[in-house]
């Protein structure tokens, strides 16, 4: 009997422990607001308060918001703070209502090994191993135009692969009308020769999808030392991260192999269509081009791509010695990376019939991202 009595005191102790709630408290050290940002808390910070391996998470109005437990530990959610102001997020036991997803992607085996990814705001494609066997020489990341938020990859693969109704033409949501060939496309990273002269990548060789959303996609490719031949043997690995809501993909890049210290470029193509439509932002580190597209009297509008950096790095533009195709140049962030130690930056675009009207409002866009990488949002975590 005794012993039963201790056992449930025990008990009733370790209940009252956990809170009923949890409160998420965040701040914004900034003078603009943020809406929709993405939040990370760790989520054995919100469980141990909670003691419940399930909850709702609830906006300061009360309203449930969506979240997603990330593969190392997180928990995400988008959070709008006023400037100078905190909003408190608060979670409690329950199950959480479905949550319709904004992001998706996966590696189509149907059309050369193409690993695609998308959110509400656009749709990017990496070039795969096939790809490469077959000796096309597409080096850089793809831009997928989109004009709805609706998730639209499988649609436009089944339709392209089985009905021949082609993803290079516009059918009402956006289109493939993206030029990369042998460059770094809209916004791939690649080191540089002793000479300054960029060391192209080709395909990934390998790949695993780390997060499947509903809130963000992320990937893990890894790409073979094609350095090698520049006396460089270094293999690389390349973890980019897309969230719901944004402009812009985070790539966070390590080489392994690496003896000394290396200059590395990240940006995007620029076309003898527009061979002057880039701006070089040195104030904010930031990388912009509008791409009017092969065959612009088509109509296929302005796309426009941009890179933001968050290791050290500063925009300059690099000339082609002869022009590849319609290419001319690069307009891109220039950096040292070391062995085994990330290279990050932001890289993404926008589209004119899609949300993004202009090249200054795209430049908005980008130094608005800057901002929010120098002001990080501060958040807390208590039970109550």
């Amino acid at each position: 009997m005794k012993t039963n009595l201790i056992l449930s005191t025990a008990f009733a102790c370790a209940i009252a422990a956990h809170a009923e709630s949890v409160e998420i408290s965040v701040f914004n050290p900034a003078s603009f607001p943020r809406t929709a940002e993405m939040v990370e808390v760790d989520e054995s910070a919100v469980k141990n308060h909670l003691g419940s391996p399930s909850f709702i998470l609830r906006n300061p109005d009360g309203k449930e918001i969506p979240w997603q437990k990330t593969h190392n530990g997180k928990i995400i959610f988008q959070a709008d703070v006023l400037p100078g102001d905190s909003a408190i997020y608060v979670a409690e036991s329950g199950d959480p209502a479905p949550v319709k997803p904004l992001v998706y992607g996966r590696l189509f085996r149907e059309r050369a090994d193409d690993m695609t990814w998308e959110n509400d705001r656009g749709a990017f494609r990496a070039y795969g191993p096939t790809l490469q066997k077959r000796g096309e020489r597409a080096f850089g990341y793809d831009i997928w135009t989109k004009s709805v938020p609706d998730l639209v990859l499988e649609k436009r693969y089944l339709l392209n692969n089985r009905k021949n109704i082609s993803f290079h033409r516009d059918h009402g949501d956006g289109m493939d009308v993206y030029t990369v060939g042998p460059t770094l496309g809209g916004g791939t990273n690649a080191l540089l020769d002793a000479d300054g002269e960029i060391i192209y990548p080709w395909c990934f060789s390998e790949f695993e999808i780390l997060e499947q959303g509903p809130l963000r996609f992320q990937i893990r490719l890894t790409y073979p030392p094609v350095t090698a031949e520049k006396g460089i043997p270094a293999a690389e690995e390349r973890i980019i991260t897309l969230d719901a809501g944004d402009w812009f993909n985070r790539s966070d890049i390590t080489y392994y192999g690496l003896t000394t210290p290396r200059e590395i470029v990240a940006g995007q193509v620029v076309h003898k269509q527009n061979p002057a439509g880039y701006v070089l932002d040195k104030e904010n580190a930031t990388t912009a081009y509008a791409d009017l597209t092969e065959n612009a009297e088509a109509g296929n509008g302005t796309i426009f791509v941009g890179t933001v950096a968050v290791s050290d790095a500063e925009p300059v533009y690099i000339p082609l010695a002869e022009p590849i195709g319609d290419a001319v140049g690069h307009a891109v962030l220039k950096g040292k990376v070391e062995n085994g130690k990330p290279f990050s930056y932001f890289w993404g675009s926008g589209w004119s019939k899609g949300g993004m009207p202009s090249l200054e409002e795209w430049q908005k866009a980008l130094t608005h991202k800057k901002d929010c990488i120098r002001n990080p949002l501060q958040v807390k975590v208590k039970g109550r």
